[in-house]
């Protein structure tokens, strides 16, 4: 059998197509790439899906050839096999043979045969690239299978979900089975302390969500500062009873496959990590900034710019500022002082909504990650907006944060010696990660053939008429049997669709930020019969919603999308909850033109079009491509810092 490299004739077309990482400018290299993409795809995934289909046949032939062997011998197979397995090669016999090993393993010890589709996709994971699989088609076995080959050959993995519940979750799942093979593995969640964090980082496999790790990594560069060299590293022990090297907890970036890709290596690509420390709170900067900005008029005294969440301020506008400003005195004489502080009021008045994008708390201000519907655990706004949407809430004002370590997941995962990665959703986003990444986009065809039935969406002229075409809908699915999950974008949404079936004394569960102490009693629920479920995007990504006795027969869980996301992939993952695995369900789309998404990037000739979905659709294109400049501009802004601190001879 030969090996799977690349065929012959195949190699220069492939080093033309394939954009890594490079030192050309990012922005040309993004727009490079995205030339060479749209014009080489089709051929270059064709070739990349051959290969991995022919890993995975070769896999699993070798998995029924083996398959009478016992533990102990597959075990001695694997050592030798691992010799020949180095994990900076391709995907070869020797990877085929340690992968046919541990899927025998998987299949006597979890109780799970791996199929072709998750051979392939761990073929992908191994050759450092993004295996796009359908949502439920196992990539958590996918994962693991090939970070036990990755250690095998000679390679530590971290592996990074979207959040510390899936992180922990499938850890505590996989520990007994990579002890089999005798590989150490532990979890990063944000309850491990800082002083346990070193051990756990010293295991082989380690789990942990994008931030814990990333924020551990930036902290251990604060540690070091400028004493980061390897060389300098490894001399101070010797003048210095205490080097700075006792205080770092990670171990380098070795080899990372990450989860929910896009979600991680895109979506969270926005805002850029920060570390940073309180200063003393300034309350009066704060009232005075909403004094300033207390009758200032949209359209007359500011501009306000949705897409981007900012406010500009008309000369009219700061006329008035420098007429309070006299009137108040002291440093609010200051043109940018007041200015900027009122100009901050004023986005925190009307760019920044509760239970939209923060909520409030314990008497704190919560923000929402808008891609999970999850509020973001110490995070807060910088530039005194956190500030000024905490006096508009009249809870405690903190102080504001001095920044002591900046980074951007762009350039964190840029750092990994090799990274590959999996998610349902990443056609649409394949030349940036090319781009930015090095990384290369597969489609592995799942297992099954989907049943998922795409019903005609319905747009409305109002929310009152949406809300009460869903109340219908949700009526006539429960009385038949059929469970429904009726997906919101905000949390204000799911209340309100909360209240409407409330009135029409229809039961149902709401899962969103504020009400998420029963999370997995509800997700446990959702496939039951004539249950109804209200969810944020907290029900989206790595919910696997497990249908009841009778339920595939009436049809399958039907999904009813009440609002666009900004990210039509972010709509894919919820249609993902339902026909899962090969069963049936059903999806729905019920928008009306109150939708947030039209209103915020649909454009002025927007109204003209009502009845048509077109618009919704390109509305949503709008948003992604602004959002993609803004994530490639962030980029380009570290890169340009780090720039000037290797001047500098500082860190992050």
């Amino acid at each position: 059998m030969p090996e799977f490299g690349i065929p012959p004739g195949v190699g220069v077309l492939r080093q033309m197509i394939t954009v890594g990482k490079t030192d050309r400018p990012v922005d040309l290299q993004f727009h490079l790439s995205q030339i060479v993409h749209r014009f080489t795809r089709g051929t270059a995934e064709r070739l990349r899906r051959k290969d991995m289909t022919a890993f995975a046949r070769r896999a699993d032939w070798l998995r029924r050839r083996m398959a009478g062997v016992s533990d102990a011998e597959l075990l001695q197979r694997a050592d030798r096999y691992k010799v020949g397995a180095a994990a900076s090669r391709p995907v070869d016999e020797a990877m085929a043979k340690l992968t046919a090993i541990v899927a025998i393993m998987a299949e006597r010890h979890l109780g799970l045969r791996p199929y072709r589709s998750q051979l392939a996709g761990a073929g992908v994971l191994l050759s450092g690239g993004i295996a796009e699989m359908e949502t439920g088609a196992g990539k958590t076995l996918t994962a693991a299978i090939a970070a036990v080959v990755a250690v095998l050959s000679g390679e530590r993995v971290h592996l990074i979900t979207a959040n510390d519940y899936l992180a922990a979750r499938d850890a505590a799942w996989l520990k007994d089975f990579y002890a089999i093979f005798g590989l150490s593995s532990g979890v990063i969640t944000h309850e491990v302390p800082p002083a346990e964090r070193s051990s756990v980082y010293a295991a082989a496999i380690v789990y942990g969500s994008n931030k814990e790790i990333a924020f551990d990594y930036l902290r251990n560069r604060i540690t070091l500062g400028s004493d980061s060299g390897a060389v300098r590293l490894a001399l101070q022990p010797l003048h210095d009873p205490s080097p700075r090297s006792n205080g770092v907890t990670m171990r380098g970036l070795p080899f990372a496959i990450v989860d929910e890709a896009d979600s991680v290596l895109v979506d969270e690509c926005r805002t850029p990590l920060i570390i940073s420390e309180t200063r003393q709170p300034d309350p009066d900067w704060a009232s005075i900034g909403h004094q300033l900005a207390a009758d200032l008029e949209p359209r007359v005294d500011f501009e306000l710019q949705r897409d981007n969440r900012q406010i500009k301020l008309t000369s009219v506008g700061k006329s008035k500022l420098a007429k309070k400003g006299e009137k108040i005195g002291g440093v609010w004489r200051n043109m940018t002082r007041r200015e900027h502080a009122a100009a901050q009021a004023l986005a925190a008045l009307h760019l920044f909504h509760r239970d939209e994008h923060y909520v409030v708390q314990n008497d704190k201000i919560e923000l929402i990650d808008e891609y999970t519907g999850r509020t973001a655990e110490d995070r807060s706004l910088g530039d005194g907006l956190h500030q000024m949407i905490e006096a508009k809430e009249k809870v405690t004002i903190t102080g504001q944060r001095e920044t002591m370590g900046r980074i951007t997941y762009q350039t964190f995962f840029r750092r990994y010696r090799r990274l590959a990665g999996m998610t349902g959703t990443a056609r649409e986003i394949t030349g940036e990660l090319a781009s930015v990444y090095g990384v290369q986009v597969t489609t592995v065809r799942s297992a099954y053939r989907t049943k998922r039935r795409f019903l005609i969406p319905r747009i409305y002229r109002s929310e009152d008429a949406k809300l009460k075409a869903v109340v219908q809908k949700v009526r006539r699915l429960q009385a038949r049997g059929q469970p429904v999950l009726v997906a919101t974008r905000t949390i204000r949404t799911s209340l309100c669709v909360s209240e409407a079936l409330t009135e029409a004394m229809i039961e149902h569960s709401v899962l969103n930020a504020t009400q998420d102490a029963h999370e997995g009693d509800v997700i446990a629920q959702a496939g039951q019969l004539r249950r109804v479920t209200v969810a944020t995007n907290m029900a989206g990504r790595g919910v696997d919603i497990k249908l009841g006795d009778d339920v595939v027969r009436l049809g399958g869980l039907h999904v009813i999308l009440t609002e666009l996301h900004e990210a039509g992939r972010i709509d894919r993952q919820v249609f993902g909850r339902c026909a899962r695995q090969g069963d049936r369900g059903s999806v729905q789309t019920m928008l009306s033109w109150s939708d947030p998404l039209i209103e915020t990037f649909g454009g002025w000739k927007a109204k003209w079009r009502m009845g048509h979905l077109f618009t919704f659709l390109k509305a949503q294109r709008r948003a992604e491509a602004l959002h993609a400049r803004a994530r490639l501009d962030l980029l380009k802004q570290d890169q340009n810092r780090e720039t000037r601190l290797k001047f500098t001879g500082t860190s992050e």
